[in-house]
């Protein structure tokens, strides 16, 4: 399973989804596309972010499959008239997982050292 963040723009810049977009661009998704649930950040910046999980096979038809979708399923829905897919991608998250493996502090699962138990 695969998430990948769709960002959406309005045609009038910086906008915030209408209320139940999440609702009705779900029920555009058909079984082929793979999509198992999606997600809404309202406050994300600049233009809100779709969070697709999808099943796929490899992370460039995860993207791929995610992105089609977003445009299928924005394209009937009278509130988000204009609205595009910016880009989508799935999200890299390596500086977090940087940050916490340097951080200081006991050694652990998630820090430097050695696992307590060994």
């Amino acid at each position: 399973m695969y998430l990948v963040h769709v960002s959406l723009r309005s045609p009038a810049g910086p906008a915030q989804l209408p209320d139940g977009a999440r609702e009705r661009l779900l029920a555009a998704a058909v079984a082929e596309e793979g999509i198992e649930h999606l997600s809404v950040h309202t406050d994300a910046e600049p233009h809100p972010v779709l969070g697709v999980f999808l099943l796929a096979d490899r992370l460039e038809d995860a993207e791929d499959r995610a992105q089609a979708f977003c445009r299928r399923a924005v394209a009937p829905v009278p509130a988000l008239a204009g609205w595009r897919v910016q880009h989508g991608q799935v999200p890299l998250v390596t500086a977090f997982y940087e940050r916490v493996l340097a951080a200081t502090g006991p050694a652990g699962r998630n820090g430097p050292g050695t696992f307590p138990s060994t």
